[in-house]
């Protein structure tokens, strides 16, 4: 009978090692091609002054919401090919999208706040993902 429980707990520990070993992946940090940009993203115009995430990237037709808290600000696009409109005035407690068509990197600032400034790249494939506003931020 002994015998009989030890095989028991055996087997199922062997299932339960099965069942979260590995998928076949070597892990070796080997990345597939790049998959394709995400088609929106937000960006928080922060009370610290700062834009956040400082830089996203989207696919072309793409949009970018952004989000102003309780402080006031402005966005200015600097460099791009057929930058969106800027976004003027003293902008708090609101969110405002733009729409990026063409593929490159639109670099922006705050005319409010000069310090802050940001970058949105359009690309059709992307290696990376946008990072998450702060908390509170958002549509």
């Amino acid at each position: 009978m002994h015998l009989g429980n030890l095989t028991l707990a055996t087997v199922v520990l062997s299932a339960g090692l099965v069942a979260c070993g590995s998928s076949g992946a070597s892990g070796s940090g080997t990345m597939g091609p790049p998959g394709p940009s995400p088609q929106a993203a937000t960006v928080a115009a922060t009370a610290q002054l700062a834009f956040s995430p400082n830089a996203v990237t989207i696919a072309p037709g793409g949009t970018v919401t952004f989000a102003f808290g309780t402080v006031g600000h402005s966005v200015k696009f600097d460099t791009g090919t057929n930058p969106p409109g800027d976004i003027t005035g003293v902008n708090a407690n609101t969110s405002i999208a733009r729409t990026f068509n063409t593929a490159g990197t639109y670099t922006f600032h705050c005319t409010i706040h000069p310090q802050m400034t940001g970058t949105v790249i359009v690309a059709a494939s992307s290696t990376t993902n946008n990072p998450a506003p702060p908390p509170g931020y958002g549509p």
